[in-house]
C-alpha cells in the first residue's frame, strides 16, 4: 500500500463517520477503571478520526482532545463538538508535554509506528498516566460474516496487507518501558439495514482503494446483503479488542 495512511480516508469520511460501529460501554468502564482517570481528567484521541470514541469519552465527563492529521476527518468530527480537535499525528500531536491522564487510540494504532508513537505519548502523558488501544475485529461467527471476509480476500487486494491487530499489540506488549500490560476483549454488534451495510463496506480503505473491479465487487456484497437478511437487516458481530498500559 503506497497511498499516506494519513490520506487514506479522505475519500471515505460521509461513510466512515455515518456507519462506522461505536463502542460497547464495557469497554469504556473497563478504560477508565484499568487507569483510575476521573471526570474532568485530560484524554487525548489520537488519530481520532470522526471522533467516534472521542464523544464517547467526553459523555463520561472527561476533558477530551482529539489529533487527527486528515483535515477532513477532522473537520467531520469537529462538527459533532463534545471535544476539542487538533492536527497532529501520533508521533507529533503537538500537544503540551505532561498534559493527558490518558492517550487512547481507537481503530488506529495499526496506521502508527510503533516506536516514534510510544515516544510522543511518554512525552504527552503526566506521570503514571496510561495509554489504551482498541480495535472493533469481526468474527467470523456466521455465515454472513465469513461471506464477507472471502469476499475482501478475494476482491480488495489490500485487505491482507493491513497490519494484524495482534501483531500491532505484541510490538507494543514488547517495546522498552512499557509495563503494567493488561488486556481484555468485549462483545459488540452492529445490526444494519442495506443502507447502512453498504456506507459500512465503503467505509474500508481497502474497498475504496483496494478493490480493481468495483463493480463486480458491489454486486457481490448486494447479493450477500440479500441472501443473509432478515427483515431486512444483518449483523456485523465484532470482538473489540483492547490493552492498556503505563509508560
Amino acid at each position: 500500500m503506497t497511498l499516506d495512511p494519513k490520506e487514506r480516508f479522505s475519500a471515505t469520511v460521509a461513510n466512515y463517520d455515518a456507519h462506522r460501529p461505536s463502542y460497547p460501554d464495557a469497554l469504556l468502564d473497563w478504560v477508565l477503571a484499568t487507569s483510575g482517570v476521573r471526570s474532568g481528567e485530560r484524554v487525548v484521541d489520537v488519530g481520532c478520526g470522526t471522533g467516534i470514541s472521542a464523544r464517547l469519552f467526553a459523555a463520561r465527563g472527561l476533558d477530551v482532545v482529539g489529533v487527527e492529521p486528515n483535515d477532513a476527518m477532522r473537520a467531520a468530527a469537529a462538527a459533532h463538538g463534545g471535544a476539542r480537535y487538533v492536527k497532529g499525528d501520533s508521533a507529533a500531536t503537538g500537544l503540551p508535554a505532561g498534559s493527558a491522564a490518558l492517550v487512547v487510540a481507537a481503530q488506529a494504532f495499526h496506521w502508527f509506528e510503533v516506536g516514534p508513537t510510544l515516544t510522543e505519548f511518554r512525552r504527552i502523558l503526566k506521570p503514571g498516566g496510561w495509554c489504551a488501544a482498541f480495535w472493533n475485529d469481526r468474527t467470523m461467527d456466521t455465515p454472513f460474516l465469513r461471506g464477507y471476509d472471502a469476499l475482501l480476500r478475494e476482491h480488495s487486494t489490500e485487505y491482507k496487507q493491513v497490519r494484524s491487530k495482534a501483531d500491532t499489540l505484541e510490538a507494543i506488549r514488547t517495546s522498552a518501558g512499557v509495563r503494567d500490560w493488561t488486556a481484555a476483549r468485549f462483545p459488540n454488534a452492529q445490526p444494519m439495514d442495506r443502507e447502512a451495510f453498504l456506507g459500512r463496506v465503503y467505509s474500508s480503505s481497502y474497498v475504496v482503494h483496494g478493490v480493481a473491479r468495483p463493480e463486480e465487487f458491489r454486486a457481490a456484497v448486494e447479493a450477500l446483503f440479500d441472501a443473509h437478511a432478515v427483515d431486512g437487516r444483518a449483523e456485523f458481530r465484532y470482538l473489540t479488542e483492547a490493552a492498556c498500559w503505563r509508560l
